[in-house]
């Protein structure tokens, strides 16, 4: 009967200190998940940070000059409705153009 006993003590006493190492283990990588969550959420910030310098107008402007491009007049715009389709697309007429 007693060993029976220190049996099921023994037995109780890995299974608490199994679950002990476990739960101390779970904790380690919580942790670990917690920081990189927030390394992420700085590079997303960081991201978003970059992606608002680049589309700043102040910047673009130069750039699409330099490339010929300008503001449309009012009307070159072309306002298509959701769902609307057309069967074909207007054409833009431009300078030099020698096509059909």
């Amino acid at each position: 009967m007693a060993l029976c006993a220190v049996a099921a003590l023994t037995a109780a006493t890995v299974r608490l200190v199994t679950e002990r190492n476990r739960s101390v283990q779970l904790g380690y990588e919580l942790a670990a998940a917690a920081g990189e969550q927030r390394a992420l959420e700085e590079e997303l910030r960081q991201l978003r940070i970059d992606r608002a310098a680049l589309l700043d107008p102040e910047r673009l402007a130069p750039l699409a000059n330099r490339h010929g491009l300008r503001t449309p007049t009012p009307d070159e715009i072309v306002v298509v409705e959701p769902g609307e389709r057309h069967a074909e697309a207007p054409r833009r007429e431009t300078e030099g153009d020698d096509g059909p």
